[in-house]
């Protein structure tokens, strides 16, 4: 169960090194079917996740809406790290959107990350990759157009435009699931009328 754990470590601080069996035995996973909550809004947060199969989308409500702010597939990072470490309720929910299997990462496995020689290190470089994360997801959202953002979704993500539901792509890009039927659309008769290339 450590093996993804490491991997994701590894991307982000290639120098970390640690006794992994240290770690074995507090690591759980939990399946999930299409669906279901691994966490909602309010819920106490004593926990982080790693993404090992599936799909899984992190959202907030606004005005009874659902804003959809990242999709979290194969290898990503899940959860409200922040209130984990504030110990204060969770302000996202994490829903499935394929049956997903999640490496869970409690209070303990962060303790015994944190005491390795290199943990506080890893700790800032864990808070610098979600901090970045969000940043880039926020400047998005406010100086890209949906049209921008869908491109650059087929351009970084194109699996994940197969795999997710319209209305949870729509809800990414900040419209609604009629104007991106309407921007596909558009891009695609945008694509007939250039060119072909030799």
């Amino acid at each position: 169960m450590r093996e993804p754990l490491s991997l994701f470590i590894h991307n982000i601080f290639p120098q970390f090194t640690m006794d992994w069996s240290l770690v074995e035995p507090y690591l759980e996973t939990r399946s999930l079917k299409k669906g279901d909550f691994l966490l909602q809004e309010g819920d106490p947060c004593d926990f982080v996740g790693l993404t090992l199969t599936g799909c899984l989308r992190m959202f907030f409500l606004k005005d009874s809406k659902e804003l959809t702010l990242f999709f979290c597939p194969e290898g990503f990072p899940l959860g409200d790290y922040q209130n984990l470490r504030l110990q204060q309720p969770a302000i996202f929910s994490c829903q499935a959107i394929e049956d997903s299997e999640v490496l869970i990462l409690n209070r303990s496995v962060l303790e015994v990350l944190e005491s390795a020689p290199e943990g506080p290190q890893l700790m800032r470089r864990v808070v610098e990759f979600l901090a970045f994360r969000l940043r880039d997801r926020l400047l998005s959202l406010y100086r890209d157009t949906p049209e921008q953002r869908y491109l650059t979704m087929m351009e970084s993500e194109p699996d994940l435009l197969q795999r997710v539901p319209q209305h949870y792509i729509a809800s990414y890009l900040g419209l609604e699931p009629e104007s991106l039927s309407r921007l596909k659309r558009r891009l695609y008769q945008r694509q007939l009328a250039e060119p072909s290339k030799p």
